[in-house]
């Protein structure tokens, strides 16, 4: 974390930003809402951290304040028109900004699930830029550069923005090669176009030649992003931005601060002085007695959990010995998800169990005669076509994936182990209303080595960084601290982690993250998650009808060329 932004401003743009926000110089700061500042421009202007290597403030100066409408522009533009639905969580709550933080720190920020949080997207913003001053952005606390592993930790670091650095034109020009313009198949409307029906006719589909080659590069770059970051550590610096109300705020510091990083202590720290400033009141709790109870408490339980599992674990294997399938650093296929739990397990036909808790309550909610367990006693004896039509007229007719069910649905549960990279864990960890917990991130659980690494020469390189990466993470986790450690692995390493979840929040994973346009690692993991589901609960699989079970290459093709054709018409 970098404790002052390295932006230069002017007097006169400091003395602007005053106005507008609690601190000009520091790397967290909350913007004041108001007249000046209004909750959509304030949305707007926090959304732009996906797609802009700028600070909040550098935006702020060069997009927002020479255009008072900019904000209402922007949501009208990429939530109304491009159906972005993200972005509108951004709006409504106290809008903070925390930038040039770590990875590792972004994911314990976002581990309070009653925020709304947008981030540097590894897809579309390259984060090798270096900072003056600094070099490349990743993580350089003295609590790691000033400790014995220093000089390995920065050296290594250094030689992985190095690769990824150089490799990212070299991934996208092979990409291109392997995935032609004129070859490509895409959705304009209902319409499935041709690459080269596109070429010869891009006006008759209401954009010109020059868009549609734009679109297309934005996608070979998105792709390439998305190969590349592998070899991005978790030490990387991004810019998050929070949006809140003072309850969740208050819960969200005293976790920062009760955190074992020190990183963490000083954003939770960093955040409530920067609120103090614009709502005192609101989180006067978590300097006094409460707030430090609060914090004790959390590392107590924290602690002495952790002891008694290290002493359960090593009662049942006096030998302190455990097994490990998988050698850390080495290599190992991309995802392994089971479902170890669900609605029915226990019954020898689940589908039809699964089936009369949904039915029952459905009708519990509709039949004031009976009561919940009546209701599903009812529902086990209807016969099969009544309890097809209640689903049926209960679902409806859905025209698209936002369009979800009711809360009759929320009473099928799963709880899925799930393994996959790190970079594929950040992105399914913004489902906040699913309940995850992960283990620390590591190396112990292998890593990625993708065929488009061999294809441009340099598998070699990587599986040397990720051995090193490896090697490291280690020393760091004996010498310093696991959680320490985590500031070495890569987004290529696989992550461990547990998702409970209910049919209807089922509905929005399974149908948002196998679109096209999604990355690979997590499209496959969804789409295994919906397969595991359908082999146990035909009946709730089946109603999710806008999962996509297609393998694609380009699959951000389709929404770049639909944004161009979008944008074409609204400039016309």
């Amino acid at each position: 974390m970098l404790n002052e932004t390295k932006t230069e401003f002017t007097e006169e743009e400091r003395k602007v930003l005053g106005e507008y926000v609690t601190n000009t110089a520091g790397n967290i700061f909350a913007w004041k809402l108001g007249e000046k500042l209004d909750s959509e421009s304030s949305g707007a202007l926090l959304s732009r951290y996906s797609r802009s290597a700028m600070t909040s403030r550098e935006i702020f100066l060069k997009e927002f304040l020479p255009n008072r409408s900019k904000g209402r522009e922007f949501f009208n533009a990429w939530l109304i028109d491009y159906g972005d639905d993200s972005i509108q969580e951004m709006a409504g709550g106290i809008p903070v900004s925390t930038e040039y933080i770590s990875n590792v720190a972004a994911k314990e920020l976002e581990d309070s699930r009653l925020a709304s949080y947008i981030e540097k997207s590894s897809r579309y913003v390259q984060f090798d830029k270096q900072i003056p001053g600094f070099g490349y952005p990743f993580y350089k606390g003295s609590d790691i550069t000033e400790s014995r592993l220093g000089t390995e930790y920065l050296e290594l670091m250094q030689s992985l923005f190095d690769s990824y650095s150089r490799s990212i034109p070299v991934m996208a020009d092979y990409i291109k090669k392997e995935n032609p313009l004129e070859k490509q198949k895409f959705q304009i409307g209902r319409e499935i176009v041709s690459g080269s029906e596109a070429i010869k006719h891009a006006d008759s589909l209401g954009l010109s030649a020059e868009d549609l080659q734009k679109a297309y590069e934005r996608s070979i770059k998105a792709s390439a992003l998305d190969i590349m970051r592998d070899y991005l550590p978790m030490s990387t610096l991004t810019h998050v931005g929070v949006s809140a109300n003072a309850r969740s705020y208050e819960h969200m510091i005293l976790k920062l601060m009760a955190s074992s990083l020190k990183e963490s202590n000083g954003i939770g720290k960093g955040i409530n002085d920067e609120l103090k400033k614009i709502a005192p009141s609101l989180i006067r709790r978590v300097e006094e007695e409460h707030g430090r109870e609060s914090i004790k408490y959390m590392q107590t339980c924290e602690y002495e959990t952790r002891m008694a599992v290290s002493k359960a674990i090593a009662s049942m294997n006096r030998d302190g010995s455990k097994p490990i399938s998988i050698k850390p650093g080495q290599k190992t296929d991309s995802s392994t998800i089971s479902l170890t739990n669900y609605t029915g397990k226990e019954y020898f036909k689940p589908d039809m169990e699964a089936v009369a808790v949904l039915v029952g309550t459905i009708i519990y909610v509709r039949e004031n005669s009976l009561s919940l367990s009546e209701s599903i006693k009812t529902a086990r004896a209807l016969p099969e076509s009544d309890a097809n039509a209640i689903i049926g007229a209960y679902v409806g007719e859905r025209k698209n994936r936002r369009q979800r069910p009711g809360r009759a649905f929320e009473n099928i549960s799963y709880t899925f182990d799930m393994k996959g990279t790190v970079g594929a864990y950040r992105d399914l960890q913004r489902h906040r209303m699913i309940t995850q917990e992960r283990k620390l991130f590591n190396t112990e659980h292998g890593y990625v080595l993708r065929e488009q690494y061999k294809a441009i020469g340099i598998s070699e390189d990587y599986s040397e960084k990720m051995g090193r990466a490896a090697d490291l993470h280690k020393k760091m986790s004996k010498e310093l601290s696991p959680e320490q450690a985590q500031y070495a692995v890569t987004f290529g390493y696989n992550a461990r982690w547990y998702i409970n979840t209910n049919a209807r929040e089922l509905f929005h994973l399974a149908e948002l993250r196998t679109t096209p346009a999604g990355h690979p690692d997590y499209r496959e993991m969804v789409q295994t998650v919906h397969k595991l589901v359908r082999d146990v609960h035909p009946s709730m699989a089946k109603q999710m009808n806008f999962v996509n079970m297609d393998d694609t290459k380009l699959g951000r093709l389709s929404s770049e060329i639909r944004i161009a054709v979008k944008s074409s018409k609204l400039k016309g």
